[in-house]
C-alpha cells in the first residue's frame, strides 16, 4: 500500500542518522527483526518508527511522504532522507549543526535546505516547519514538501491535515506492541554504531580503564578536577580516547555521588564532537545513560556552537558563517579569493599598490595564487582576527611595523598594509551578506561573557570542567574565552580545571604558534593558571614501520624555538609488525591519480577491506578540487570535503574514501594512499620555512591516519619526489615501490 507519512521519535532519528540505508528501503520502510531498540507500527497509511520505550510526550519528526519525494527505489531518496534526518537531529539537539553548504534559509518557524549537493545538479529544496508546544518550546518538526527553490518560503503549500493525523494517532502507536516482522530476506536497512564507536573499538568503560589504558593515559584520567592539565602526544597516541574515558568516568562518579557537575567538551570541528567523541562515549556505554543523568551533564560541540546557544543568534535573525571551525575557514577562503581577484584588477593596484609589495609576496600572488590565499587567511586567523586588529588603530600600526617571527611569511610593512585593506573588505563583504565571521562570533562571545547578564547566568549555564581537544586549532581570542565559561571564576587554589589535548605538528596554520610558547606551556591565554603536562608516547594506531617513517618525516620539520613544546617525534608503536611504507613515482599527474585509485581497489579486494578502511588523501588542494570533478574516477570514491561529510562513510562499501588530511584528522584507516608528495610544494627555494612546516604538517597528518599500509605517490610533472622524504629513504623506513 502507499504510505502517507513517516513518523520518527528522537531516538529513531538518531539511530537512522548513522544507519546504512539502501535505496530499496524506501519501498518498504521496514526494520530488521533483530532490532530491539525500535519498533515499527502501521496505523492505516501512517508508518511510525519509534523507540521501544518511547514516551507519549516525545518530540517527533513527521515526514509528509506524498509531498516529500523520498519513496521509491531512487538513489536521490537516500540523500534527501539523510538531510531530513540531520535537520531532525538539529531540531532535537541544537548543538548538531546544519552544514552551511546545504544553504539553510529561515523564515520564522519555516526552514528550507537543498535536498542534494550542488554537484548532483539538483535545485530541489526541502521545506520544514518547526512546531512549538507549551510555553513556545520547540516540539515537533514537520518535513512537508520538496520542490524547486522558491524565494518566498511561506508561499510553499503545506498540508497540515496529515500532520494533525500523525499527532492524533501517535498515542495509539506508543501503546501498540511491536508488529511481527518477517524473519527471512535481506534487509536494506542496517543500524550501525556511530563513527566514533568504530574508531574506539570494543570495550566498556571499566574494560578500558582497568585493562587498556597506558600508565600515561591513566595519569591523565586520574588527574583531579582542581587544576589545568596539558595532554600532549603524537598522532595515534590516544589523546581523544583519553578525553572520552575521563569525561565518562567523571560523569558517572558525580552522578553516583549526586553531585552537580557540568562538563564542556570543546573542539574546533563539530563532527569531532558529535560523531567521534560522542561515538566513543556510546561505545563504552551503549545504554547512553550519560545523556540522561540527573546531576552530571555534558555539553559537546565547538566554541561557535556554544556562542550560538548563549547569544541566541537565530532568534535575532543573525547567521554565523559557520559553526564548524574548519568549514568556516573554507568559506572564508572563498570570500578572500573573490576579494583578491577583484582588488588586483583595480587601476589603483596595478598602478601603485603593486609596486610597493615585496618580491616574495608578488611571487605567490602572480605564480601561486592558492598559496597567497593560504598565507592571507593564515594572517587573518593567527593575527588580525585573533587580536581583533582594525584599520587605522594603534594595534594596526604595531602590526605593520613589528618584526616577524622566523616561522612566519616575510611580509613587508607595505604587504601588511595591503593585507589590512583586504581584511577590511572581507569584513564588509560578510556584513553585506548578513553573515557573522568566525572572529566576530568569538568577539561577540567574549563581550557577552563580561556582561552582568552572564555573571547571573554562569551559575546555572557555566561549566565546572572544560575539555579541549585539538587545542592546536584554537587561536588566541578563542583560547581567551575559555576561563569565562566556568561556573565559578576561580577554584580555591586560583586555578581552573581545563584539560587540553594537542599536537602542534598537526596544526596546518600558525594559530597555535601565535599563542607563544609560554602560553602553550602555562595556559596564559586561558588564564587558568600554571598547568601540568602529561605526555603520551605509545602509539596504538600504527605499526612500528609506520611509526619509524613518521619519526624520519619529523626530522624534516624546520627547527622552532618553543621552549620544549616543539619536541622530536616520541611515538613508539604497540601494534604488530607490518609492511614498510612505499614510494612510487609517475611521469604525469593523470597517471598518478589513475594508479592511486587502482591501488585502492586492489587493496580493498586483496585484503578484504571495506571502502571506509582505505583512503586516498591528496596533499594539494587545487589538484584535489580538479580530481573531484574528473569523470573517469568519480564513481570510484566517497568524497569527504569537510568534517561534516564523515557520516557518509557508512556508504563507502567497495569504494574508497577520497579526501585531504585536514578533513580526516582524528580518524584512522587500514590503508592510506598519500598522493602528490611533490617537490613543487616543499621546495625551499620557492617556499618559506612557514610554508614548508605547514606542508610537512599536512603530510604528517595524512601519513599518521593509517594503521597498516602507507603508499606515497609523487609526480615528475610537479618536480618529482619531495626532499622531505630524503631522510626516510636514506634510513630505509621508506622503500621504492612499483607502479600497478
Amino acid at each position: 500500500m502507499g504510505y502517507r507519512a513517516l513518523i520518527l521519535d528522537s531516538l529513531a532519528t538518531e539511530l537512522l542518522d548513522t544507519a546504512l540505508i539502501e535505496p530499496e528501503w524506501f519501498q518498504s520502510l521496514d526494520l530488521p527483526p533483530e532490532t530491539d531498540r525500535l519498533k515499527r507500527i502501521i496505523i492505516d497509511d501512517l508508518v511510525y518508527i519509534i523507540s521501544s520505550a518511547v514516551e507519549v510526550d516525545s518530540n517527533l519528526l513527521i515526514i509528509d511522504l506524498e509531498n516529500v519525494g523520498i519513496l521509491g527505489n531512487q538513489e536521490s531518496a537516500r540523500y534527501a532522507f539523510d538531510r531530513i534526518v540531520r535537520v531532525g537531529l538539529h531540531h532535537f539537539r541544537p548543538e548538531v549543526a546544519i552544514p552551511l553548504k546545504w544553504a539553510p534559509y529561515h523564515d520564522g518557524p519555516l526552514l528550507s535546505i537543498y535536498a542534494e549537493t550542488a554537484a548532483k545538479g539538483s535545485g530541489n529544496r526541502l521545506y520544514f516547519e518547526q512546531k512549538t508546544g507549551e510555553e513556545n518550546h520547540l516540539r515537533h518538526l514537520f518535513a512537508y514538501r520538496s520542490s524547486h527553490a522558491v524565494l518566498d518560503v511561506s508561499a510553499v503549500p503545506k498540508d497540515d491535515s496529515i500532520y494533525t493525523r500523525c499527532i492524533a494517532d501517535y498515542e495509539d502507536a506508543v501503546l501498540t506492541e511491536r508488529q511481527d516482522e518477517p524473519q527471512i530476506g535481506n534487509y536494506s536497512l542496517v543500524l550501525s554504531q556511530p563513527l566514533g564507536a568504530s574508531i574506539s573499538g570494543g570495550g566498556s568503560l571499566s574494560e578500558w580503564y582497568e585493562n587498556k589504558v597506558t600508565k600515561q593515559q591513566r595519569q591523565f584520567i586520574d588527574s583531579p578536577l582542581t587544576e589545568p592539565v596539558r595532554l600532549r602526544g603524537a598522532a595515534g597516541t590516544g589523546k581523544t580516547q583519553s578525553i572520552a574515558i575521563k569525561v565518562l568516568r567523571e560523569l558517572q562518579r558525580a552522578e553516583n555521588e549526586k553531585r552537580k557537575l557540568r562538563i564542556a567538551v570543546l573542539t574546533h570541528s563539530n563532527a569531532l564532537a558529535h560523531d567521534v567523541i560522542a561515538g566513543m562515549l556510546f561505545a563504552m556505554d551503549p545504554s547512553e545513560t550519560w545523556r540522561d543523568h540527573s546531576h552530571a551533564t555534558v555539553w559537546m560541540g565547538t566554541l561557535y556552537e556554544l556562542a550560538k546557544d548563549l547569544l541566541q543568534y537565530e532568534r535575532k535573525g543573525l547567521t554565523p558563517l559557520s559553526l564548524d571551525g574548519r568549514e568556516g575557514r573554507q568559506l572564508q577562503r572563498m570570500v578572500v579569493s573573490e576579494i583578491l581577484d577583484e582588488t588586483i584588477q583595480t587601476p589603483k593596484y596595478q598602478i601603485s599598490t603593486r609596486k610597493s609589495l615585496s618580491k616574495a609576496f608578488l611571487h605567490i600572488l602572480d605564480e601561486r595564487k592558492s598559496d597567497a590565499i593560504e598565507e592571507i587567511l593564515n594572517e587573518f586567523a593567527a593575527t588580525l582576527d585573533a587580536e581583533n586588529i582594525s584599520p587605522n588603530s594603534t594595534e594596526a600600526e604595531r602590526y605593520t611595523t613589528t618584526n616577524r617571527e622566523h616561522w612566519q611569511f616575510p611580509f613587508s610593512e607595505e604587504d601588511r598594509k595591503f593585507i589590512l585593506h583586504l581584511h577590511e573588505k572581507y569584513v564588509k563583504e560578510l556584513e553585506s551578506q548578513n553573515l557573522l565571521s568566525m572572529d566576530q562570533v568569538i568577539g561577540d562571545l567574549n563581550h557577552y561573557l563580561h556582561l552582568h547578564e552572564w555573571r547571573q547566568l554562569r551559575k546555572t549555564k557555566g561549566f565546572d570542567v572544560v575539555f579541549v581537544d585539538e587545542y592546536h586549532y584554537f587561536n588566541r581570542a578563542e583560547a581567551s574565552s575559555l576561563h569565562n565559561i566556568f561556573r565559578e571564576a576561580k577554584t580555591t587554589n586560583g586555578k581552573l580545571p581545563i584539560f587540553m589535548a594537542y599536537d602542534l605538528k598537526q596544526g596546518r596554520d600558525d594559530v597555535a604558534l601565535a599563542h607563544g610558547s609560554k602560553a602553550m606551556m602555562n595556559f596564559t591565554a586561558t588564564q587558568a593558571g600554571a598547568s601540568s603536562l602529561v605526555e603520551l608516547t605509545e602509539v596504538f594506531r600504527s605499526t612500528p614501520q609506520i611509526a619509524e617513517f613518521l619519526r624520519d618525516l619529523d626530522g624534516a620539520f624546520p627547527a622552532l624555538d618553543l621552549e620544549g613544546e616543539w619536541t622530536p617525534y616520541g611515538g613508539f608503536s604497540q601494534s604488530g609488525s607490518g609492511e614498510k611504507p612505499s614510494l612510487i613515482g609517475y611521469e604525469t599527474n593523470q597517471e598518478l591519480v589513475d594508479d592511486a585509485f587502482k591501488i585502492a581497489r586492489e587493496q580493498i579486494k586483496s585484503k578484504k577491506l571495506s571502502g571506509r578502511q582505505v583512503a586516498v588523501l591528496c596533499l594539494n588542494e587545487l589538484l584535489f578540487d580538479q580530481y573531484l570533478k574528473a569523470g573517469r574516477i568519480k564513481d570510484q570514491f566517497i568524497p569527504v570535503t569537510e568534517r561534516s561529510d564523515l557520516n557518509g562513510f557508512r556508504y563507502a562499501k567497495r569504494k574508497c574514501v577520497f579526501s585531504m588530511p585536514q578533513y580526516v584528522s582524528g580518524l584512522q584507516f587500514e590503508s592510506v594512499i598519500l598522493i602528490h608528495v611533490d617537490e613543487a610544494d616543499f621546495d625551499p627555494s620557492n617556499n618559506t620555512n612557514g610554508q614548508i612546516r605547514r606542508q610537512i604538517s599536512n603530510c604528517y597528518v595524512g601519513a599518521s591516519r593509517t594503521s597498516n599500509t602507507l603508499t606515497l605517490l609523487y609526480s615528475e610533472e610537479r618536480g618529482g619526489k619531495s626532499g622531505i622524504l630524503s631522510g626516510a629513504l636514506a634510513n630505509e623506513s621508506l622503500v621504492v615501490g612499483e607502479k600497478r
